[in-house]
């Protein structure tokens, strides 16, 4: 065992490159204590290892350079306590994003599995659904461009990450009037299905009461091209003595998020129904 160590040494003795050392050595963070009057070689002490251990830990608690400087200038018990108080709520906050997103992940790939297996296109099927929340900005979308912007402005009211990559939570709502009067391509308001936990403001805040819905998938664009699927829907609720009880519902169900391709892109109509 011996006092000083090369610059290579201490960096074995910690697990750091010598990269590491020479550049904390620049910025005036850690330099070496010796240096030889006579050859000019720099030496650490054995004795700086609690500092350089220090820095190291530091750095993993995400700290920056300048900030672990700050640290050393003002070591104390106090400024400990703070630091570390500080530093767990971040982690806190970090672990709950990641839970989060976890979570976001685990629903979406469900989702596209489930996609998958799905052979009900262009079939009008009746299927019951929850009530469900929708942030909506109230204004019609007549074109791309407007779809365009309306979209961001509600991805923007999400705090979420990745709230739209591969869901089935981004559609259009028909007036239930439109329906009746066959009015199939008439302007529409967009939405997004809100998850449980999103507050919304009471002003962009529409609830779909939960029921039976006839639904029906079909390859498309999302502002255009549904009067053949709803034609369809409305046939059916006459042939089978349903008829219409509220506005409808137009989701994307695969979109290019997911895929470029034409073929795969997927919507669905969700028309709330009842008996006659």
């Amino acid at each position: 065992m011996k006092e000083k160590l090369t610059i290579g040494e201490m960096a074995k003795l910690r697990n750091l490159t010598t990269e590491t050392l020479r550049h904390y050595d620049r910025i005036d963070l850690f330099k070496p204590q010796y240096i030889d009057p006579h050859s000019g070689y720099r030496y650490y002490s054995i004795y700086q290892y609690e500092i350089l251990g220090t820095i190291k830990e530091l750095r993993q608690l995400g700290l920056s350079t300048d900030e672990i400087k700050g640290y050393f200038d003002e070591r104390s018990f106090n400024n400990s306590l703070e630091l570390l108080t500080f530093k767990h709520l971040e982690l806190v906050s970090k672990l709950k994003e990641l839970t989060d997103l976890e979570e976001n992940i685990r629903e979406k790939i469900s989702y596209l599995k489930q996609v998958e297996k799905d052979d009900e296109d262009k079939e009008v099927i009746f299927r019951k659904i929850k009530s469900r929340k929708l942030i909506t900005l109230n204004e019609n979308i007549n074109n791309n461009l407007q779809l365009c912007y309306g979209v961001i402005k509600l991805e923007n009211m999400l705090n979420e990450k990745a709230p739209i990559l591969a869901s089935n939570r981004l559609g259009i709502i028909i007036k239930e009037e439109d329906l009746r009067l066959h009015k199939f391509e008439e302007p529409s308001v967009i939405f997004i299905v809100a998850k449980n936990k999103q507050r919304i403001p009471k002003k962009h805040q529409r609830t779909v009461p939960g029921g039976l819905f006839a639904c029906i998938r079909y390859n498309g664009e999302l502002l255009w091209n549904r009067s053949e699927s709803l034609a369809k829907i409305l046939n059916h609720l006459d042939k089978h003595g349903y008829r219409i009880k509220g506005d409808a519902l137009q989701i994307m169900y695969v979109d290019i998020t997911i895929t470029d391709k034409p073929n795969e892109i997927k919507f669905e109509i969700q028309v709330p129904i009842e008996k006659v």
